[in-house]
């Protein structure tokens, strides 16, 4: 019976020794899920503080987007406007050219009809 009592004792204690290791590793497992959910709860945060990033980048590249699809649509009408602003130019200079060559022409004329006009007067002064 002795015999008995030492091997249940030392059941006894090889149980009190195997709880007290399953409890020490049930408390290194808490531990490691308390640390596991901190991680986690920090991953999620910075997951957001990201994806609000991205949409903020997103927004913004929009928006540029939309600026240089304006600023090419005013580069594409100012050229525009600038060839009929050159055509209108080159008009211009042209007829400019034509109403000098014409009041040049005009000029001889009006110097044509004072030599004219000077002989008729001197003729008429000599016959007179």
């Amino acid at each position: 019976m002795n015999e008995q009592i030492d091997q249940l004792q030392k059941l006894k204690k090889k149980l009190e020794k195997e709880k007290q290791t399953v409890k020490s590793e049930l408390d290194d497992l808490r531990t490691q899920i308390q640390h596991l959910q901190k991680s986690k709860a920090a991953a999620e945060k910075l997951s957001k503080q990201l994806e609000q990033q991205l949409n903020d980048i997103q927004t913004k590249l929009g928006d540029h987007v939309k600026q240089i699809t304006d600023l090419n649509h005013s580069k594409t009408k100012l050229s525009s406007e600038n060839s009929d602003s050159t055509r209108q130019i080159e008009e211009f200079e042209h007829q400019i050219g034509t109403l000098n060559k014409a009041k040049t022409a005009l000029q001889q004329q009006v110097d044509e009809a004072k030599r004219t006009l000077d002989d008729e007067l001197r003729s008429k002064g000599s016959v007179n």
